[in-house]
C-alpha cells in the first residue's frame, strides 16, 4: 500500500479541508456581510420614506451627533439642502450619490440601512436604521450564506463518516458469516478493490475466509477417509466375531462376545453418523425431497416407534400434537431423524419413572417440534455449543450416556437445511430443545 493511500492521510486532510472552507467562508461571509453596497429602492421603500415624511417628526441633524439620537427601527432624518455636510459621513456619502445617479436610492453602509434622500420645502429626508436580518443577502438575505457553510461542511462530514462505516459495516456482516460457517465474501468485492487500509483489511478478511474454508474442508475429508477406511477393518472385526461364536460351542466366552458386539456397533454406529454429518453439510435446501404431509400424524407415527423404549425406562409419555390438517412440505425422512434424535436422548437423559413430553405447535408460517427430558439439563453456557459436532455438555451428557456429540450436530445441520432454527432451554428439571421450521421450504 502506498503512503498516499493511507487512510490516515485521507481522514487528516479531509479534516483540516472542511476546517479551512469552514473558516474561509466564515471571513468571507462576515465581509460580504459588512459590504456597504447600493441600488435603486423600489417603490414600497420609496412608499416608506413618504410615508414617515407624512406622519413622523424628523430628526434634524446638527454637527453630526445625529447617531446619538436615533431610535431602533426606522427613523426619518432631515437635514437643510444648503447644509447636507451636517448629515454624518455614511448619510452624507449615501445623499452624495443619491444626487449624482439622480435617483433615490436603497443601501448598506456600515451596518445601517438607509433610503432616500427625498427633497422637500428646502430640506433633504431620509429613513435610516440598523440592519436586520431579513434585509442581509439580495442583498437582503446574505445571512442564508452561514446557514449554506453549514449544511455544506456537515454533508462533507457525513461523506466522510458513511465512506468509512459502511465498509466497515460489510466487513462486520461479512465476520458474522464467517463465524455462521458461511465462507461467502462476495460482499466485500467494492472493499477488496480499495488501496488504503480498509482495502487491506478486506483483503486479510477474504485470505481468512479462504483459508478457513480450506481448514474446514480438509477437516471434513479427513473425517470422511478415516470413516471409510474404518469400513473394511470394523466388517472384517464382524465376520471374525461371527466364526468366534461358531466356534465358541458351549458357551464360555457368550458375554465377551456381546461385549465386543456392542462395541462394534457403537463404532460402526459413530462412522455412521459422521458419514451422515459429512454428507448433509454438502448438501443445500435445493437438494431436498419434499412431500406435504400431515404433522400429526407423522408424529404419531413417530412415537409410536419409540413406545418399547419409553416402556422399558417407565416413562410417562405427554403428547402436544396440532389439529390434523396441519400440514407441512419437508424432506419428512430427515425430520423424522432429526426428531428421533431428540427423543431418543431424552429418553436417555430422563430418569426412571419420570415424565418425558413432546409436542408441536404452529406460530405463522412456522412449525414449532419441541422434546422436553426430566434429566439434569445443560450449564446455560452450554447450550449452544450443544449443536456443534464433538461438543457434549458435562453435566452427566457423556460418553458413558451413549453419545459422541454427533447426533445433535446432525439434528442442527437438517434444521437449517429447511431454512429453520434450534434452540434449547433448560426447564428445571430437564432440557427442551425445540427445532422451528417454515411450513412450506423454498426448494
Amino acid at each position: 500500500m502506498h503512503w498516499y493511500h493511507s487512510l490516515f492521510l485521507k481522514i487528516f486532510f479531509w479534516f483540516w479541508s472542511v476546517i479551512f472552507v469552514a473558516m474561509a467562508a466564515a471571513v468571507f461571509t462576515y465581509e460580504w456581510i459588512g459590504d456597504d453596497y447600493l441600488r435603486p429602492a423600489t417603490q414600497r421603500e420609496v412608499g416608506l420614506l413618504v410615508d414617515q415624511m407624512e406622519h413622523e417628526r424628523p430628526v434634524i441633524a446638527e454637527g453630526r451627533r445625529l447617531w446619538r439620537s436615533l431610535r431602533p427601527g426606522w427613523n426619518l432624518v432631515a437635514a437643510p439642502v444648503d447644509a447636507v455636510s451636517q448629515l454624518p459621513h455614511d448619510l452624507e456619502e449615501f445623499a452624495d450619490q443619491a444626487a449624482s445617479r439622480r435617483e433615490v436610492l436603497w443601501g448598506q453602509n456600515d451596518g445601517w440601512v438607509m433610503v432616500g434622500p427625498l427633497q422637500y420645502d428646502g430640506y433633504l429626508y431620509l429613513s435610516v436604521a440598523r440592519t436586520e436580518l431579513h434585509n442581509v443577502l439580495d442583498n437582503e438575505h446574505r445571512w442564508l450564506v452561514p446557514l449554506i457553510v453549514v449544511l455544506v461542511v456537515t454533508l462533507l462530514c457525513f461523506l466522510l463518516v458513511w465512506n468509512l462505516t459502511r465498509p466497515i459495516r460489510r466487513l462486520r456482516s461479512t465476520v458474522r458469516q464467517l463465524g455462521r460457517g458461511n465462507f461467502d465474501v462476495s460482499g466485500l468485492q467494492a472493499d477488496l478493490r480499495r488501496h488504503d487500509e480498509i482495502g487491506t483489511l478486506a483483503r486479510d478478511v477474504a485470505d481468512m475466509a479462504a483459508a478457513l474454508q480450506r481448514l474446514l474442508h480438509s477437516h471434513q475429508q479427513l473425517l470422511r477417509d478415516v470413516s471409510h477406511e474404518l469400513r473394511s477393518p470394523l466388517t472384517r472385526l464382524q465376520i471374525a466375531l461371527g466364526i468366534a461364536r461358531k466356534k465358541d460351542t458351549a458357551q464360555t466366552l457368550a458375554a465377551e462376545h456381546q461385549r465386543i458386539e456392542r462395541a462394534v456397533e457403537q463404532v460402526d454406529g459413530l462412522i455412521s453418523e459422521i458419514l451422515d454429518l459429512a454428507r448433509l453439510r454438502q448438501a443445500n435446501s435445493s437438494t431436498l425431497k419434499t412431500e406435504t404431509l400431515s404433522v400429526a400424524a407423522q408424529m404419531e407415527s413417530w412415537l409410536q416407534d419409540a413406545a418399547l423404549e419409553i416402556s422399558h425406562k417407565s416413562l410417562s409419555l405427554e403428547t402436544y400434537l396440532p389439529a390434523p390438517d396441519i400440514r407441512a412440505s419437508w424432506e419428512w425422512m430427515l425430520v423424522e431423524r432429526a426428531f428421533d434424535n431428540l427423543l431418543r436422548n431424552a429418553i436417555r437423559f430422563s430418569p426412571a419413572g419420570a415424565v418425558l413430553r413432546a409436542g408441536a405447535a404452529v406460530h405463522g408460517d412456522d412449525i414449532e417440534l419441541w422434546v422436553a427430558d426430566s434429566g439434569p439439563g445443560v450449564a446455560e453456557e452450554d447450550l449452544q455449543r450443544i449443536f456443534d459436532a464433538f461438543v457434549q455438555a458435562d453435566s452427566a451428557r457423556d460418553h458413558a450416556a451413549g453419545g459422541y456429540g454427533i447426533g445433535l450436530a446432525l439434528v442442527k445441520r437438517i434444521v437449517e437445511l429447511h431454512e429453520g432454527k434450534i434452540t434449547a432451554e433448560n426447564i428445571h428439571p430437564g432440557l427442551r430443545v425445540t427445532m422451528r421450521l417454515p411450513r412450506r421450504v423454498r426448494t
